[in-house]
């Protein structure tokens, strides 16, 4: 008896130590939101998702290997919650495996390009809702990457996401980051003989203190070389406690002299129990006059640590024959083109757009 419970007793001081040695954590988001949003006349409301953040289901987990070496896994998948997520749940947000210590941290698997990272981080709205001003891929959004639409739409896009990538983070120095990442085209490289969606891009910056600043560089490689898409990007912020403003310039063009730049000015200010967010952004088409901006207002109550009520308003005005719009993840009023065959567009060129929404975001 005495042998059983002295067995008992070390098995469990060993399950003890290896708990205390790795974590598996279950995370998401769940954000729902009113929408209406109108140009040239016309509207349309309804139901959305992830107007504050991205509504999310994920696990990610990091074992201690020991000599300061440890695994990590992160499985994140997206969530339409306003409709069930008709389609499936998939892990496309995110799928990573890797290892960390001194060196660094490699990590293996689809992930964010470090090109669109500076992006939502220093867009005050996270790059979510009608809210959100620095669109990531402006050349595909305005049909002017048609020679590499494959790199610039869909899964594949390395506007957002890299598929078969690898990661390389530098280890803490002092608040200097840097990040670098190579993405693998495969899909029908190898047999065409060519590079076709491989992705390669850095990021590079400081952060420490109210400081923030980062450059990023990359490129989407094409069947051809004027079928390459090359972006770069640079951010910063200063936390100055009562506001803190940010910054955004980033740039888009394609090898065959297409060019898309953008500057964005924002701000984030602690206003009662929550924040109010604000934007202005512009857009210049290369040799064109069909140019766009964009404003952006917005509040956010925390009524707890997870939960927050928002509203937002936006208005973007184009100029020439722009038909740029405003959208909510759900719905938008853009030029017909744009849009999925039957569904109806009302941009004029050169008009304008705006939109509202109010929504509650949860997180776990």
């Amino acid at each position: 008896m005495k042998k059983s419970l002295l067995a008992l007793a070390t098995l469990g001081l060993f399950a003890g130590a290896a708990s205390a040695q790795s974590s598996v954590t279950l995370f998401g988001i769940v954000d729902a939101a009113y929408g209406h949003v109108s140009a040239n006349g016309k509207s349309v409301s309804g139901m959305s998702n992830s107007g504050l953040n991205s509504s999310r289901l994920g696990f990610r987990g990091v074992e201690d290997i020991g000599g300061g070496l440890k695994a990590n896994f992160h499985l994140e998948g997206a969530l339409a919650n306003d409709n069930g997520t008709p389609g499936g749940f998939n892990f496309q947000r995110r799928s990573t495996v890797g290892l960390m210590g001194g060196f660094g941290e490699i990590r293996l698997g689809r992930e964010y390009t470090p090109t669109f990272w500076s992006l939502t981080a220093y867009d005050p709205f996270g790059t979510n809702g009608v809210g959100q001003a620095m669109t990531p891929n402006m050349l595909g959004a305005f049909g002017l990457n048609a020679a590499n639409t494959a790199n610039a739409v869909g899964l594949a896009t390395n506007a957002v996401r890299a598929n078969n990538s690898f990661n390389y983070f530098l280890p803490a120095m002092g608040g200097f980051e840097g990040w670098f990442q190579y993405g693998f085209g495969e899909n029908g490289a190898a047999a065409s003989g060519t590079k076709a969606n491989n992705y390669f891009g850095f990021r590079v910056g400081y952060a420490a203190g109210p400081l923030s600043a980062h450059f990023a560089n990359g490129k989407t490689s094409g069947a051809t070389s004027a079928a390459d898409t090359k972006y770069t990007n640079f951010g910063a912020s200063f936390d100055m406690g009562a506001v803190k403003p940010m910054l955004v310039w980033a740039q888009e063009k394609t090898g065959s002299g297409a060019k898309v730049t953008g500057l964005e000015l924002g701000l984030v200010a602690p206003v009662g129990a929550g924040e109010v967010h604000a934007s202005w952004a512009k857009y210049d088409v290369a040799a064109s006059d069909n140019d766009w901006n964009k404003l952006a207002l917005g509040y956010v109550y925390n009524l707890s640590k997870r939960t927050a009520l928002y509203g937002t308003y936006a208005k973007v005005s184009n100029k020439g024959k722009q038909t740029f719009d405003v959208s909510n993840n759900g719905l938008r009023a853009a030029a017909a083109s744009a849009l999925p065959a039957g569904q109806a567009g009302w941009a004029a060129p050169g008009g304008s757009s705006t939109g509202y929404e109010f929504g509650v975001r949860h997180a776990f």
